[in-house]
């Protein structure tokens, strides 16, 4: 009877929590103002909005296309019939389960970034959206906050249910099977959730994920070997500690720290779907150096950990994320920031591992994989290292994902999708992709669009953080930011800029009194001189490139800061051990990675037969009529002449000599939006001086 009544008065007390009104800076994307170990903090949903340019024509087009158009296709029952698995779980239309085991997952994404665009839109209508969405998740939950339609519907014989999912989803019964994506579900709907409650004030929604949250807590001490033997894909690490964030209630991220101890030391049965090393669980969190697993999967669980060492402050923790960071963003990252090398895999230890990241420097380009989700969580684990302590190489990566590998997934017109993201794609070479070179209207596996979607709803949350210093600006564009530092004075910046076209920002200050603060500005790693002025007036101090630059001063209304940060088109070559990239080159400018398209060569020249010289003069041209308006990159290049290889494997050197052929490159992220041609990011590099 004690207990029972101890745990109404914390259920009492986590519901005043969650219904009392928040603090601006607690209605951030991660709620993290009161994180102990994140010296950053989250501005709130609405403090940045973009006002101009490149994101604010994503987020236009997030709003006017993306959005609803994703929304269409949630609801088709013929397509991916996710909001059907929740009418028919509700009991308010009869059939059976149809798509994945992780669809629910999917859906709670779109349900994300709805909230995310009303948070900025305050459009009433998504509004009302939400809450009939929010009503059918409701009515299709349990009493005991279990919601799980593949589970709750049963997929019976009728092969809704996708195939390869039946060898490890041969029960209908909860927590009896690591891969139906239970914890996975769970997380995104606890992260939805939470971005619901900040943007509207609502709590229908994050009523059904305290029950949920409830429930994995009772499931910890009930029956702590079944939740750890079910564990599979684990987003709910991230949600569970969000839920601890947003609520207060330390239950859940005791249930967290929980999951992180026993992780790796309860491995798979032998002969089940994947080896252990597939979710990262060969090895305890605390003891790892690398990333062995599903990309997908590792990165959600290491921007987890993150999350849980943020609030305990565990050392072992942020040491293991260091080390494994260092195996990835040294060894196993593409230039474009993607992850994940390999469709199917075995690891290290020969696991057999899908979408995995591969050995070392085993990062090929054809026959890549680099599933967008994957790339995604990238990003999230980055931007959770970078708000420990505010270190630019994981804001620098942070920001080459979002422009590259994770943009890429999405079509120009924003209804067509990468699962897949190669560097090199050839007509008829072989090749390890889902998408063979073409973005699809729809895919079974239809993670992903659901995934670029939110970020991209959700990006203006990255552009500031504060601390006590004051203000930082992580990512350049026009914008308007209006929020308050740490001690609550309020602060308004107006960013203009062209970027990433352009590396000219200009930030106007508004301060109702003059304010001593700091206003710690990106040096992005890839910048050779930048240069700095305060109201006209020259800052000597050097800039250095992959760091924050501290401009402490006292600020008044009407200051104004200019930055520069010169984009010269840069040749990148990898680490001689990537066999695959080996005598050949990259190139760059600012924080974009370009490709060449045969579509911009002359008739009969291929990607092939390009060879990039070591002197190459890449003359930047924004073109406004070309791929919802780039800067391309000009030059003149050789071309070998085209020779038949066909029946031929070897052959001895041919001594043709090389011609000059003029090329156009454009940024990666915007390749095959022009039907299907071929595309290469990496070139030979012809170094002959």
């Amino acid at each position: 009877m004690k207990m029972k009544l101890v745990r109404l008065v914390l259920i009492v007390l986590c519901a005043a929590i969650a219904s009392g009104p928040l603090d601006a800076q607690e209605q951030g994307l991660i709620n993290n103002a009161k994180t102990p170990h994140m010296k950053l903090k989250c501005v709130n949903l609405t403090a940045c909005q973009w006002t101009d340019g490149f994101w604010a024509d994503k987020v236009k087009a997030c709003h006017d296309i993306m959005i609803p158009h994703l929304g269409k296709l949630m609801g088709d029952p013929e397509i991916i019939h996710a909001y059907d698995n929740f009418r028919v779980a509700a009991g308010l239309i009869e059939g059976e389960f149809r798509g994945w085991s992780f669809t629910d997952g999917d859906f709670y994404k779109y349900v994300e970034a709805l909230s995310c665009e009303y948070a900025v839109s305050n459009d009433k209508a998504i509004d009302q959206k939400l809450d009939a969405i929010i009503a059918v998740i409701a009515k299709a939950q349990r009493d005991d906050g279990y919601i799980h339609t593949m589970i709750q519907i049963g997929y019976g014989k009728s092969g809704f249910l996708h195939e390869q999912e039946r060898e490890f989803s041969s029960t209908n019964e909860p927590f009896t099977a690591g891969g139906s994506h239970e914890y996975y579900n769970f997380g995104h709907l606890m992260t939805a959730a939470c971005v619901h409650y900040r943007a509207t004030g609502k709590r229908n929604f994050l009523d059904v994920a305290i029950k949920t949250s409830d429930l994995l807590y009772s499931m910890y001490k009930e029956h702590p070997q079944t939740l750890i033997a079910a564990e599979w894909n684990p987003p709910h690490y991230m949600g569970l500690v969000e839920m601890y964030r947003t609520t207060g209630d330390k239950r859940y991220l005791e249930v967290v720290e929980f999951l992180v101890l026993k992780r790796g030391t309860v491995r798979p049965e032998p002969g089940s779907f994947k080896g252990a090393d597939h979710s990262q669980k060969r090895t305890p969190i605390r003891k790892e150096v690398e990333a062995v697993g599903h990309a997908g999967h590792g990165n959600y669980l290491f921007a987890g950990v993150v999350d849980v060492y943020s609030e305990t402050g565990e050392t072992a923790l942020l040491d293991a994320m260091e080390r494994i960071w260092q195996d990835v963003a040294k060894r196993k990252m593409y230039v474009t920031g993607a992850t994940g090398a390999h469709h199917y895999g075995l690891s290290v230890n020969h696991d057999k591992v899908s979408e995995a990241y591969g050995k070392s420097y085993e990062l090929p380009n054809a026959d890549t994989y680099n599933e967008t989700c994957a790339n995604i969580g990238n990003a999230m684990w980055n931007w959770r290292m970078f708000l420990l302590d505010g270190e630019a190489r994981f804001a620098d990566i942070v920001e080459l994902v979002f422009y590259n590998s994770a943009l890429s997934g999405i079509a120009l017109d924003g209804k067509h999708y990468f699962y897949t993201n190669p560097l090199r794609h050839v007509h008829d070479h072989p090749h390890a992709t889902k998408d063979n070179g073409s973005r699809n209207p729809f895919m079974s596996v239809f993670c992903c669009p659901p995934n670029i979607i939110r970020t991209i709803a959700e990006i203006n949350n990255y552009a500031y953080t504060t601390s006590d210093e004051g203000v930082w600006v992580n990512l350049y564009g026009s914008n308007v930011l209006d929020t308050k530092l740490a001690d609550g004075s309020e602060l308004k910046l107006t960013q203009s800029s062209d970027y990433p076209w352009n590396g000219s920002v200009k930030i106007s200050v508004e301060v109702p009194a003059s304010k001593e603060f700091s206003m710690m500005l990106r040096i992005p790693g890839w910048v050779q001189e930048a240069s700095l002025s305060v109201n006209g007036q020259a800052v000597d101090d050097e800039l250095l490139p992959g760091s924050f630059f501290g401009l402490k001063r006292t600020w008044s209304t009407g200051d104004v800061v200019e930055l520069e940060l010169p984009m010269t088109p840069q040749l990148i070559e990898a680490n001689p051990f990537v066999e695959h990239a080996r005598n050949q080159i990259a190139v760059k400018r600012g924080p974009l990675v370009y490709c060449l398209e045969s579509v911009d060569l002359p008739d009969g020249v291929g990607v092939h037969d390009v060879v990039i010289p070591a002197d190459i003069n890449l003359r930047p041209r924004f073109d406004e009529s070309l791929l919802s308006g780039v800067v391309v990159l000009e030059g003149e290049a050789d071309r070998v002449n085209k020779t038949d290889w066909s029946n031929q494997l070897y052959r001895p050197l041919s001594k043709n000599r090389a011609k000059p052929v003029s090329i156009r490159m454009i940024p990666y992220y915007a390749w095959s939006n022009r039907g299907q041609t071929d595309m290469t990011v990496w070139m030979p590099l012809d170094a002959a001086e």
